[in-house]
């Protein structure tokens, strides 16, 4: 017996004053053929996103990813210089099982020229559905004018973040870590993919005899795509320990995580390097070198990550 299959709907295109006339055209396209069928919408969460027009296929992918893991209306913000606003496009997605149908993604995309973004509020706040969390996904650098971030923000409960994208890491998580500290609820993908490190420093530890105030000294290296995981990582194991380590950058470019890591702490040493896909760690002491243990590092993609955020939050 075959398992429930996805059926998306032909994208509409629909003047912003007429979405809500739209999405009642999609709701029919989604009803069934068969005789006495019927379609309802199994929708969780209203899902906002904003990101740079170049970003408009990954974003596209990110919504297709949660429709399986957290089913919502999103609506897919694009800031393109060559834009201009007035127009959005429509589609559904539907899990089909024999003549039962239940929608589980209702998709808004615009595209908005920068100058038109605080459009952007008033535009989503009436299309929002009744009683369902709602999550902001912020997929660019962290802005510059913080006022267009806090006019979406205020909008929902929840924001998440990826610092991979942030053009001046370290200042950027800073504005991100305040924020957090004023009570803003606040998720970081980066934060995510760094669960193996800190998974695998962990299990370092226990073979060690560490005690609180030991001083932890080393270096975190990494590449171009990693500069702020290699600060987040680094600030953790800083507040953890007191760490205090060196950032070198000169790893992999296109490595999400850091490389390496090396730690020296009273006379012991660890020692993290990442290689197909898992993190093999050396644990050595003065009597002692440990076999080295591994742990694996998933391929996450960033709409897993990003679904993982939402169920955390």
């Amino acid at each position: 017996m075959s398992g429930p299959s996805l059926v998306r709907t032909p994208t509409q295109s629909a003047e912003w004053r007429k979405i809500h006339d739209g999405m009642r055209a999609l709701w029919k396209a989604c009803l069934p053929d068969q005789q006495g069928g019927d379609v309802a919408r199994s929708l969780t969460i209203n899902f906002v996103a904003v990101a740079d027009a170049d970003a408009a296929s990954d974003l596209a992918s990110v919504a297709q990813r949660l429709q399986s893991r957290s089913p919502c209306r999103a609506f897919l913000v694009l800031l393109d210089d060559a834009a201009e606003p007035g127009r959005a496009e429509l589609a559904a997605t539907t899990r089909c099982h024999g003549s039962t149908r239940d929608i589980v993604l209702e998709e808004i995309s615009v595209r908005v020229p920068p100058r038109a973004f605080g459009q952007v509020p008033g535009l989503v706040r009436p299309l929002l559905m009744n009683d369902l969390p709602n999550h902001l996904y912020w997929a660019r650098t962290w802005p510059t004018d913080e006022r267009d971030y806090d006019a979406v923000a205020k909008l929902c409960d929840h924001v998440v973040v990826d610092s991979r994208r942030f053009a001046e890491p370290a200042r950027h998580l800073a504005a991100v870590a305040a924020r957090r500290q004023a009570g803003q609820r606040l998720s970081d993908l980066n934060w995510l993919r760094l669960r193996p490190w800190r998974r695998a420093l962990a299990e370092a530890f226990e073979r060690l005899p560490w005690q609180p105030g030991t001083k932890v000294e080393g270096a975190v290296r990494y590449g171009a795509s990693a500069t702020a995981a290699a600060h987040l990582l680094a600030d953790w194991l800083g507040s953890r320990l007191g760490a205090r380590l060196a950032l070198e950058r000169s790893g992999e470019p296109t490595l999400a995580c850091p490389e390496s890591v090396v730690l020296r702490t009273g006379g012991f040493e660890i020692d993290l390097a990442i290689a197909r896909n898992q993190l093999r760690v050396h644990v050595s002491t003065p009597e002692h070198c440990y076999l080295p243990f591994t742990v694996p590092v998933p391929r996450s993609e960033d709409g897993d990550l990003l679904a993982n955020a939402l169920d955390q939050a």
